[in-house]
């Protein structure tokens, strides 16, 4: 794939994902105008939990095992061979899906249980998970249909899904919730996920009529693929874990404040929707091609790249939405039911949420590049014990920071599984070069830190923690501004090939050269 080709198809993923975020944004704020940071909102955060966590684990282990197999079974036994195989794989993951959503609508007590909640807050979480079970079908097939287009460079359907599932909730929010309440954002979910399905439907069955694929449920490689999954779901499983112990410790405090980290945790993961996944979604099977065909120098060069990028745009955003937490939760979601108490409990998990996103940024891409060269153990211990060391620091910090205990919890957690996987990436490519890589990075991090210094010096000028949203805004917008254009000249002064890196992505996307 081409600069340009990649550019423009990351450019149609960040359209999409863009767009999405921003109606999730708005679907977060329908949902706190509507019910407010209550106990109804809570059972509705855990019950969509665990519609969403089943979609991500799927999603993840979908994209991650289907691309790389595919593609290697393609080099070794031919195309139709590869269809055959990834066919009958879809095949049992989608029966799978059928006989857990309904045993999901079917005793839906057993997952509400899960959270620990008083009678009350249990009974609305189970009724909730009743109404969404369809989505924990709708939204498996949606990620395989993902996956399955992505392996041929479709990623406009699958980058659209999450603009149709956040239109269904909010569409259904707003229809229905002064008649039939928190029900409404329940249907909701299950509108939305069925949107999903029917968006990528007729995109799908072109590319199995293109393809001349035929279904099949056997395979003479479907087993060794299953056994090579098991890693893959359950270094998956295990990253939804600290998603539900966050919402499990924070059921413990007050009524209202799942609700809280929920939004700021939206919040905190928009950079990561927004830009991360748009480039690493294109990216991801141009590595596992490299690597199949055995092109280590050019995957690792392609790695360097990107990782160099990553710092580039995740840097400046880390900085700058940490120092300006409480100002972007207020813009975010005062409004209605959310007033000032709302947004004092949503600013400080958002400012240790922020601190994330640089080692977020990185640790996907060393995830990607090590399943692409078939590194699922690695992977899975280093979840097992990231996961171990993000639930020791949530009983540790829970009780002396709340909510915002959590979120650090969290941070600290993703900054540990960044650098036990740049440890395995080393292990396993001993070229890969780390102090070159560590010196590039400090560079960025030197140029970030200029940006926030200037950011806290203009709060001395600007302050705006005292403002109302509309007056707050022009001073912010002309901070940011100073911010960024500090760290441009920083970065040119310090970091001069990352930035033109980033300059030449910007070109490639209106450009089609190479």
């Amino acid at each position: 794939m081409t600069v340009g080709r990649l550019a423009r198809a990351a450019a149609i993923v960040a359209l999409f994902g863009l767009l999405s975020r921003v109606l999730g944004f708005a679907r977060e704020i329908v949902l706190a105008a509507a019910y407010g940071a209550t106990g109804t909102t809570d059972a509705f955060v855990n019950s969509l939990l665990i519609v969403n966590s089943v979609a991500a684990v799927l999603l993840y282990t979908l994209v991650t095992l289907i691309i790389p197999t595919f593609q290697r079974e393609r080099a070794d036994n031919g195309t139709e061979s590869a269809w055959r195989l990834v066919t009958a794989l879809a095949i049992w993951v989608g029966g799978a899906l059928v006989v857990l959503a309904s045993l999901a609508a079917i005793w839906p007590e057993a997952p509400a249980a899960l959270f620990g909640l008083d009678a009350t807050r249990a009974a609305a979480t189970a009724d909730l998970i009743r109404i969404m079970a369809p989505a924990l079908a709708m939204q498996g097939f949606s990620a395989i249909f993902t996956a399955m287009l992505q392996i041929h460079g479709r990623f406009a359907g699958p980058a659209a899904v999450g603009v149709a599932f956040n239109a269904g909730v909010i569409v259904a929010v707003i229809a229905g919730q002064g008649t039939i309440g928190i029900e409404a954002a329940g249907w909701g979910v299950t509108i939305g996920a069925t949107l999903q399905v029917l968006l990528q439907l007729p995109q799908f069955w072109r590319l199995l009529r293109e393809a001349r694929a035929r279904p099949a449920v056997t395979h003479p490689r479907l087993g060794a693929v299953g056994l090579l999954a098991l890693p893959v779901l359950g270094a998956s499983v295990l990253q939804q874990i600290n998603s539900f112990t966050d919402k499990f410790f924070a059921s413990t405090l007050e009524e209202g404040r799942v609700a809280a980290l929920n939004f700021a945790s939206a919040l905190g993961q928009a950079p990561r929707v927004a830009l991360l996944l748009p480039l690493l979604t294109p990216l991801f099977p141009v590595i596992a091609k490299l690597v199949s065909e055995d092109r280590e120098a050019d995957a690792l060069r392609v790695f360097r790249r990107v990782l160099g990028l990553l710092g580039l745009l995740s840097i400046p955003m880390m900085a700058l939405m940490a120092i300006y937490s409480h100002e972007i939760a207020q813009l975010a979601f005062q409004r209605r039911a959310c007033g000032t108490e709302c947004v004092d409990e949503i600013a400080p998990p958002l400012l240790f949420y922020a601190f994330a996103l640089w080692p977020a940024f990185a640790s996907l891409l060393l995830n990607r590049t090590l399943s692409a060269a078939n590194r699922q153990n690695a992977i899975l211990w280093t979840t097992v014990a990231t996961v171990a060391i993000t639930i020791v620091l949530d009983i540790a910090l829970l009780g002396p920071m709340e909510q915002a205990g959590l979120a650090l919890a969290a941070t600290l957690g993703v900054y540990a599984n960044a650098a036990m996987l740049m440890v395995r990436l080393r292990h396993h490519y001993p070229r890969v070069g780390v102090r070159g890589l560590a010196a590039r990075q400090g560079r960025l991090l030197l140029a970030g830190a200029l940006a926030a210094l200037t950011a806290l010096a203009s709060n001395l000028v600007l302050p705006t923690d005292d403002m109302g949203s509309l007056e707050m805004l022009p001073s912010l917008v002309v901070k940011l501004a100073v911010a960024v254009a500090v760290f441009i000249a920083a970065a040119w002064a310090l970091a001069r090939e990352e930035l033109d890196e980033g300059r030449r992505s910007v070109v490639a996307l209106v450009t089609r050269g190479r």
